[in-house]
């Protein structure tokens, strides 16, 4: 199992990533219901402290996927409304996560 911990600049808020091989790290330190048929979960520990797990570094479509859940978190946390004509920050904010979660699971997925 290995995982870092970073801050999220601008949003005020740190994100725990997970490399586990059945996420039962993930699982037994947050409470979680059985996470033994997920391949990645996201999750928000506490107050601006979000949580994302994967069982696989080599898929780039689960970092995607959980993307979209943390990013949407982050925005109803930040009381923040999505907006499809000026979608810059969103957008920025999504690629910033997947250069974090990807450069995670490189170093210590293969």
């Amino acid at each position: 199992m290995r995982k870092t911990t970073i801050d999220i600049p601008i949003y005020c808020c740190k994100l725990t990533i997970v490399l586990d091989k059945d996420l039962s790290y993930v699982e037994k330190k947050y409470k979680t219901k059985s996470l033994s048929d997920f391949g990645a979960v996201t999750l928000r520990d506490e107050d601006r402290h979000y949580v994302v797990g994967f069982t696989d570094a080599t898929h780039l479509s689960n970092i995607a996927h959980e993307i979209v859940h943390l990013k949407n978190q982050i925005y109803v946390d930040c009381a923040m409304e999505l907006d499809r004509y000026n979608d810059e920050p969103e957008a920025y904010l999504t690629g910033w996560l997947f250069d974090q979660i990807n450069n995670f699971l490189n170093k210590t997925g293969k």
